[in-house]
């Protein structure tokens, strides 16, 4: 019983590290994952051979499984500390001890004594948590919750493995169940280990909104470095106090959702970020890209060129956002561009009235399965 309890825990958390690496797309949820399906593995393998008689004295695939789990939770807590940000001296300790790891998986592959195997990897355990320990009172200051959840997360284990498997070094007889204590240990730490992730996420999250407000107070959109929503507004009216005559045209990007469900929020940034520099490439340098939130966009154009300029230069935005967006080493595919046209003074007098024309203009193109990808406010109202 006690073991199934354990296995349904580990692939609970290692689930719970896969649905993070697909809505975050990081590096360390994958390494978390990676790490509960090894702790998983080694501790099934261990736990049948436990059950033989006489007890196997050789557990080679359980053994390369403890060392890679190893490996995994050195490069979880790389990552989830940062410490290439904050002890980038460490952080290449830490990388350098990798060949280590790879030398220890060959002896475990081969080494024909599970007690020694389960030394070699006690110590391993051992050595990366006080390296990692390090690391952690090293980053306490920018990752106060995290870091502290970490370091319980290893005492818990250091207490876990120093609980029984200690006497490994003193008895050479394996006898069944002595990897109890170690197992819960590693079930411990891994949920300790999931609760820092999460105050990491909601750390960053909170820290990314602070920065977002700050920046689009003035007049920036902090994600793709257009105009805030705050500075289009700001621009448009001011023209209208000046009595400019102007056009504006509202973009939106069709297929959007499908990048973020394929690629992550991290894909969808690239792409938002992609569109906002290609549109600003096909303006003048009086005229104006904005983005209003999501995945729609606003370009303020100073005079009001004729219809047929306006359509050219649509066809000419739509035919640079549908360009592939590279990310990652791989080409994502952005989705179409939609325009709304309005123009002051003929479609409205304020700010309001012209976008709510251009927002008709907008959803009429969307609407229709044929014709082209813009569509004018007055048209709309004809």
């Amino acid at each position: 019983m006690i073991d199934g309890v354990s296995y349904g825990l580990l692939a609970g958390l290692m689930v719970c590290g896969l649905v993070l690496l697909l809505a975050f797309r990081a590096t360390v949820h994958s390494y978390y994952a990676l790490a509960c399906a090894c702790a998983l593995v080694a501790f099934a393998g261990l736990n049948s051979l436990a059950l033989r008689t006489p007890p196997a004295s050789s557990a080679h695939w359980p053994a390369v499984a403890l060392v890679l789990w190893t490996v995994c939770r050195l490069q979880f807590g790389r990552q989830l500390l940062r410490l290439k940000d904050f002890a980038p001296r460490l952080d290449r300790v830490a990388q350098a001890t990798l060949a280590v790891f790879a030398v220890a998986a060959l002896y475990a592959a081969v080494e024909t004594q599970l007690v020694w195997t389960l030394r070699v990897v006690q110590a391993l355990v051992v050595a990366s948590t006080v390296l990692l320990a390090v690391g952690a009172v090293m980053a306490l200051r920018r990752l106060p919750w995290p870091s502290a959840l970490f370091l319980a997360g290893m005492v818990l284990l250091l207490g876990g493995i120093s609980a029984t498997p200690m006497s490994i070094w003193l008895d050479p007889a394996w006898a069944p169940r002595r990897m109890n204590f170690a197992q819960a240990a590693v079930i411990a730490e891994l949920l300790v280990f999931a609760a820092a992730m999460g105050v990491r996420l909601r750390t960053e999250q909170a820290l990314e909104t602070r920065v977002q407000r700050k920046v689009e107070d003035l007049g920036t959109d902090a994600l793709t470095g257009a105009t805030s929503r705050a500075g289009f507004e700001s621009r448009g009216k001011d023209w209208l106090r000046e009595g400019r005559p102007f056009s504006l045209m509202l973009a939106d990007l069709n297929g959007f959702r499908r990048v973020n469900e394929r690629h992550g929020r991290a894909g969808g940034d690239a792409v938002l970020a992609a569109m906002a520099r290609r549109l600003r490439q096909q303006v003048r340098a009086d005229d104006m890209v904005a983005r209003l939130g999501g995945d729609e966009f606003a370009i303020l154009l100073v005079g009001t060129p004729a219809r047929q300029k306006l359509a050219e230069m649509a066809i000419r935005m739509l035919t640079a956002g549908a360009r592939p967006v590279e990310h990652d080493g791989r080409l994502l595919a952005g989705g179409e561009l939609n325009f709304g046209i309005a123009s002051h003074p003929a479609d409205g007098d304020t700010l309001e009235s012209i976008v709510q024309a251009a927002e008709r203009a907008l959803r009429h193109c969307e609407q229709q399965r044929m014709g082209p990808a813009y569509a004018f406010a007055n048209e709309v109202a004809s």
